[in-house]
């Protein structure tokens, strides 16, 4: 099945060609690659042409993580592709773990699968700095008291989906594509599952999110939760 898989990359000229040309040489041959440029102010693009890897699309502002997300989706929503992959541009996702991501997928079991750093067995839970581990862990909490499932990983960028959620995901706006989705989708009994996958440490640049996102996301993606549970409630009266 042809598959596209997009890299959101804000200022990764450090990392993004090593990235690139690890990731090829691992996917299926009909797999494509689009690199989404999120304004970057460094050389980003540019490296990502170098590698000759994949295709790049540079946006003329930083309109932030879900935007370029967003940006992906249009562009491979416009093509015939069957299934579209996140991955990260900083170097932390292993590229032999998106092979294994598709590999599961093709299995056709899921409609959408999370690379899990929670469920492989050399998790590094040193390399998360406290307060994000917090907020994954308080997410992941919520996430399984709204849907009954043990999803571990629910702030993981490395991700899988079908053609139909692809669409459902361009259709409503989210937040960071993260825990607001899961919710979402498994009220609307798309099947989700889990992959165990290793996350490094950066080893250059720094986090797209600043302090002021840090500070917003929780709060973002919680009253995000909240309307998509309303909705549904108000749906299910109706009925």
């Amino acid at each position: 099945m042809k598959g596209l898989v997009v890299i959101p990359a804000y200022n990764e000229a450090p990392t993004i060609r090593g990235v690139l040309e690890r990731l090829r040489p691992v996917l299926p041959a009909e797999a494509e690659i689009l690199v989404v440029d999120d304004g970057a102010k460094d050389a980003t693009a540019s490296e990502a042409r170098a590698s000759g890897c994949a295709r790049v699309v540079r946006l003329p502002c930083n309109l932030g993580y879900a935007n370029a997300l967003r940006t992906g989706l249009m562009y491979g929503l416009r093509g015939d592709y069957a299934w579209f992959a996140f991955m990260d541009a900083d170097g932390q996702h292993r590229p032999e773990d998106m092979a294994g991501l598709i590999r599961a997928f093709s299995g056709g079991g899921a409609d959408l699968i999370i690379g899990s750093r929670w469920q492989h067995q050399d998790i590094q839970k040193a390399a998360v700095p406290t307060g994000r581990r917090i907020g994954m862990v308080f997410f992941a909490w919520l996430t399984r008291k709204l849907t009954g499932r043990r999803l571990t990983d629910t702030t993981s960028g490395m991700k899988i989906m079908n053609r139909a959620v692809a669409g459902e995901l361009l259709a409503h706006h989210f937040g960071d594509f993260h825990s607001e989705i899961l919710i979402y989708l498994h009220d609307r009994r798309y099947r989700l599952e889990e992959f165990p996958i290793v996350v490094h440490e950066r080893q250059a640049g720094s986090s797209m999110y600043s302090l002021r996102d840090a500070i917003l996301y929780p709060w973002r993606n919680l009253i995000l939760i909240a309307i998509f549970k309303l909705n549904s409630w108000l749906m299910g009266r109706v009925r």
